[in-house]
Order: C-alpha cells, then structure tokens, then sequence
C-alpha cells in the first residue's frame, strides 16, 4: 500500500483474535477481529486506510451472513470449504478498499473537494434533503459508484444451480457493511458513511459520547428492542438480489473517534450504554494503541456469542495518552451511571434495561439519520 502512499497497519495476534493498530501524525488506528469457532470466522478482517498527502482515509467492517449464505461457495488451495458468507464479506471488502482508492486517485491534497460536494456544514449537522438533490444533479453519486463496484466484484463468483426448493431466506455471497469515509480539515473531520444491513458506525467523543451515524435495516427501529429481538434485516448486500447503500454525510468536530462494529461487539451487551462502556474501559487500562486493541479482543470473546469486528480511527489526537486522558472523565462517569446488573429477576433486568436506555437514549441516537418515510 504504501507505493499508492497509502499506509498499512502493522499485525499482531493476541490469544482472543488478531489485531491491527497504526499511528501517524493526527491519526490512531485501532483493528480487532475475533471468530467465534476456530477457523469458521465468517466476518472479513476489519477496514482501514489512510491516505496522508489528503489527510482522508476509511474505516469499515464486513459481517458474512452465515444464515442465509451457508452454502459453501470455494474451496482453498489446502482443501478448506469456505460458504458464500465468508468469501462475500471478503469481495465486499476488497470492493470498498478499491472504491476508496480510486476516488482517493481523483483527488489531491489541495484540490479542495468536499466529501458532501454540497454548502458547508456546522458541526454535527447533515446535508439536507435540498443540498443532497443538488449534489445529485451535479452528477455526484459516490453510493452508486459503490454500489456499482460491489455488484462487481460479486459477479466474479458464479452461483450455483439453484435448487427446486429454495428458502426465500438464502442469498448468495450475502455481507452487512459499515464504512465511514472521512477526510480532515482544519477543526473538523468531514464523514460520509456507508451501509447495509445491521453493522454500525459510530462518532465517540468526550462531550458526545458514543453517537450512532448509522440507523439498522431491520423493521424494528429501537436500538435496545434490536438487542433484545435481534430482528431480520431489510437489506443486505448479496450477489442474487437488489441492496441500497445507505448514506449519511455530516461534518464531525476534532478530535474524535470514528468506530465501526459488527454486531459480535454491540449485539451481546446489556443496553446500548454497555458498549461505550466497553470501548473506555479498555481504553483507560491501556499503555497505546496496541494494547488497546488487544484489551479490546478479550473483552468483546468474554460476552459475544457471535464472530466480532472492529476498525476506529482516532482523529486530531497528538498521541496516546491525550487520547486516553480526553476520555478518562467520561469513562468514570458511565461507570458510575451504567454499572452491569445480574438480576436475579427477568422483570427487574427488563425495567433496569428501559431506564437506562431511556437515560443515554437522546445523546447516542442525536446524529442518527432519520428514519426513511414509509413508501
């Protein structure tokens, strides 16, 4: 990567997973994946690159959906099967990286181009309905050119004969997304995130705390009923079937952090509140990043019952320790607000849940996108 002055992350594989971290001047990054049956993880390895001549990079995460694409789709050069699930997550993957490279190819440092191609934004807000259509009759339409991408690099891998009997519930190569494009400028960080399906991406500052950019694509639109329901999805990415990206660009104040997750990391916590809470506390007990990133594996193969992967930048930081010491207040506060309750009694565990999601609900959900109009 680094002959397209893109630069890598360096590799290290703690007892939980593997892991990936990086730091260059104003950026820190932080890779964590973890399976959770040896040699069956289905989730592709987390997403990062930064481009340092433009101060812009991206971040993302890729689930495999092992349900509904089980059917084994290769097999590798030692004899191993590998279902439709993992070799999907994997092409998408390789999809967003080139997406990213190619438009990063189009633009220089000093071009002035903004990722929203639309008016300034004041930090936190999103484009609106009217700078958006504007953006699209300029001919600006970075979701399709992604889309597009996707659509082929899945055609790659032909499907097989499909069978008489056919569970509506199969796709082929079927993958969730999360991504979250980002370019530096001055006090701000200009985001554009990319979607499908339930993988999140998040902004994680010391005012804001842990805020959702992404909204789930299931029918069920409350984020503690997604934890206690785990609802089907509306949309995937899938080689066999139409699937949307979701978009949604805002400018972000620096510093901050920008987490993607799978849901093996937020899907197994007691309230949404609880994966903050697991982010800060791994990051006040670490030394750097790469311990950071290690705490982090362990943590998420002690509660998740599920493959789990992680990629964060941390932005306009000027090192570790500045990092750790802007959220040290805010770790202890959702410690003392959020503590983990062992109830004894499912309806005492139920109120606990709703009170606390009441409590953090309005901060986490202030830079969602808002939700699509029914028809």
């Amino acid at each position: 990567m680094t002959e397209i002055r893109v630069r890598g992350v360096a590799a290290g594989a703690p007892g939980a997973g593997t892991i990936w971290h990086y730091r260059d001047e104003g950026v820190m990054a932080v890779g964590v994946w973890t399976e959770r049956l040896d040699g069956r993880g289905e989730d592709a390895e987390p997403l990062f690159a930064h481009r340092v001549p433009a101060a812009e990079g991206i971040v993302g995460v890729f689930d495999g959906l092992g349900g509904s694409g089980a059917g084994a789709a290769c097999e590798l050069r030692d004899g191993t099967r590998r279902s439709g699930a993992w070799v999907g997550a994997r092409l998408v993957r390789s999809g967003v990286l080139s997406w990213f490279l190619d438009a990063a190819a189009r633009t220089t440092s000093t071009d002035g181009t903004a990722l929203s191609d639309g008016e300034a934004l004041s930090d936190g807000e999103a484009l609106s309905d009217r700078e958006a259509r504007e953006a699209a009759a300029a001919g600006a339409k970075p979701t399709e050119a992604l889309r597009t991408r996707l659509v082929e690099v899945l055609a790659d891998v032909p499907a097989p004969p499909r069978s008489k009997i056919v569970s509506r519930m199969r796709r082929w190569l079927p993958t969730t997304m999360a991504a979250a494009h980002y370019r530096l400028g001055g006090e701000q960080a200009e985001c554009r995130v990319l979607w499908a399906g339930d993988s999140r991406a998040y902004a994680l500052s010391r005012g804001g705390g842990l805020q959702a950019l992404t909204r789930d694509h299931t029918d069920e639109t409350d984020s503690l009923q997604q934890l206690v329901q785990d609802p089907p999805m509306t949309n995937v990415i899938c080689a066999d079937q139409e699937f949307t990206i979701a978009e949604h660009v805002l400018l972000l104040p620096l510093p901050c952090v920008l987490v993607c997750a799978t849901d093996g990391f937020f899907g197994y916590v007691e309230t949404p509140a609880h994966f903050e809470c697991h982010l800060l506390s791994t990051l006040r007990a670490a030394a750097d990043e790469r311990e950071w990133a290690e705490r982090l594996a362990r943590q998420v193969s002690g509660y998740t019952g599920d493959d789990a992967s992680l990629s964060l930048a941390a932005l306009g930081y000027a090192g570790f320790a500045e990092l750790r010491e802007s959220f040290a207040a805010r770790s202890q506060e959702m410690e003392a607000r959020y503590p983990l309750v062992r109830a004894a009694e499912d309806g005492v565990d139920r109120e606990w849940r709703a009170r606390t999601w009441e409590d953090y609900r309005a901060d986490y959900e202030r830079l969602m996108p808002a939700t699509a109009e029914p028809g």
